[in-house]
């Protein structure tokens, strides 16, 4: 026997759409798990986005790993209705940004609506259906959005879309994809990666009703209540539910994410979440802080609110971390460039130099360090500055082989990345006239072969060899300091 299940979706700010799907209950319990149409109780799950009509005049591009040859992670396909052209243009662009960042081997569909949502709202969305106890879930009894059950279950479990999202046609938009928002209008990309986000998983089930807060559809948690806390670290989850101590933790501007993933976002402590005294409906609980991570922070994305010539083309440690810790899978960990800084001229006290290079990368690990040919680094946020100090001024081309000690795997190596300033003891100087000349290149070629205390040996390898001819040549013409 089939059921036929109807719900109504009415998320935030007037986003209000009818789901019909026929469900066979026979194969929801043959397979363990269990499908939830979303219903958004008082709004709670909508994840508006609200304008804020005050010039910014911030912008955070792209990730510095998104670029034309980055791997696109996952497929994502949108349906749109009544999208003008140049609003597509826009949306594709977040798309194929979100197609890098998470990984899912399952097709995430995307329906896209085009409205008049009124007031300053500028977008909503929500995920279309929530699944529980599917295979390989995190979490028991917990209601997952349909695009990240299925990345986790590898198995698409359901026919229709994955998420829903709106955009106010009324809005003063800019469409273009360089970020450079001029005043008074509102960056549609910025609102497109913001929205997509929210249909992703980031959102909470908790809402708020006349001083009594409630946490739960039909009782079930989302895998973001599970991550959620008071300033005194008591969870969430384990406030009594319907009760005027969780409404009162709702309304106390002082809830934290305790996972480590969103801990690790925002440099160590907790993210800060926005649950302000003035209950917001569509905006409190599923947002970051807004006055916290405010416009031109690199968390300042999942926000309740966008400024006016405002910015943001990167999801931001904060929420990639939080994504992480809901199970979402993060690209894959590749080091996308290494980027030759500055040398410095040979020490003469020690006959070395440093070398700074720039590491770009896209999901490191979480744990180990960064190897740069034997030594070793801490990790921090990509793109990440190393020196290289104390090596040897020998005027030789320098290899690099770099790789995180928690995935070997993740790997680049690089031949003659540099050259090596020549050696600042004169060690060139084999005839002592103060200069590297003539006479330098003949003495070292007869003695070009020697394997072992040779005169000629100017680069310490013990040697007279090809090494040593082009320290020699290297060095032609200067004069010992």
């Amino acid at each position: 026997m089939n059921t036929m299940m109807r719900e109504v979706l009415h998320c935030g700010m007037g986003f209000l759409l009818a789901i019909y799907v026929v469900v066979p209950l026979q194969a929801q319990q043959y397979f363990g798990w269990a499908q939830h149409l979303v219903h958004c109780p008082h709004e709670s799950c909508a994840g508006g986005l609200q304008g804020i009509p005050v010039d910014a005049h911030s912008h955070i591009g792209a990730p510095a790993w998104y670029h034309a040859e980055a791997p696109r992670n996952s497929t994502i396909i949108v349906n749109y209705n009544g999208f003008p052209e140049e609003a597509i243009i826009a949306f594709d662009h977040a798309v194929d940004i979100w197609s890098v960042v998470v990984e899912s081997e399952i097709t995430i569909r995307i329906d896209a609506h085009w409205e008049d949502l009124g007031s300053n709202a500028l977008a909503q969305a929500a995920p279309t259906n929530l699944f529980e106890n599917f295979i390989n879930a995190p979490f028991e009894d917990t209601y997952y959005a349909s695009a990240l059950a299925d990345a986790l279950a590898n198995e698409d479990l359901s026919e229709q879309s994955d998420l829903n999202c709106s955009f106010n046609s009324t809005a003063n938009w800019y469409f273009g994809t360089d970020g450079n928002t001029p005043a008074g209008t509102y960056d549609f990309v910025t609102a497109a990666l913001h929205e997509i986000a929210h249909g992703l998983g980031f959102i909470g089930s908790a809402y708020y009703i006349d001083g009594f807060g409630f946490i739960g559809t039909a009782n079930t948690p989302y895998p973001y209540d599970h991550f959620t806390e008071t300033q005194d670290s008591i969870a969430l989850l384990d406030l009594p539910n319907g009760s005027q101590t969780l409404g009162d933790a709702l309304t106390s501007n002082q809830i934290y994410w305790n996972g480590t993933g969103g801990m690790e976002g925002v440099g160590g402590g907790r993210p800060r979440i926005y649950a302000p005294a003035n209950y917001g409906v569509g905006s409190s609980y599923s947002h970051l802080n807004e006055s916290t991570y405010s416009a031109g922070s690199p968390n300042s994305l999942m926000t309740p609110g966008l400024n006016t010539a405002e910015s943001n083309h990167d999801p931001g440690p904060a929420l990639l971390g939080m994504f992480q810790d809901m199970g979402w899978s993060i690209g894959t960990c590749q080091i996308l460039e290494v980027e030759i800084g500055e040398q410095s001229p040979c020490n003469s006290n020690t006959d070395g130099y440093n070398q700074t290079i720039i590491l770009s990368f896209q999901s490191a690990p979480s744990s180990g360090l960064i190897d740069v040919n034997g030594g070793l680094y801490s990790l921090s946020e990509s793109p990440k500055t190393i020196v290289l100090s104390g090596l040897p001024s020998n005027g030789l081309s320098v290899d690099l082989e770099i790789f995180f000690t928690a995935d070997p795997d993740c790997q680049t190596f690089i031949p003659e990345a540099f050259v090596a300033p020549v050696s600042c003891y004169c060690l060139t100087d084999l005839s002592g006239n103060g200069l590297t000349d003539v006479q330098d290149v003949l003495l070292l070629l007869a003695d070009f072969g020697c394997l072992s205390g040779c005169s000629g040996d100017v680069t310490g390898d013990g040697a007279s060899n090809v090494e040593d001819v082009l320290s020699v040549l290297a060095a032609f013409g200067s004069a010992c300091p």
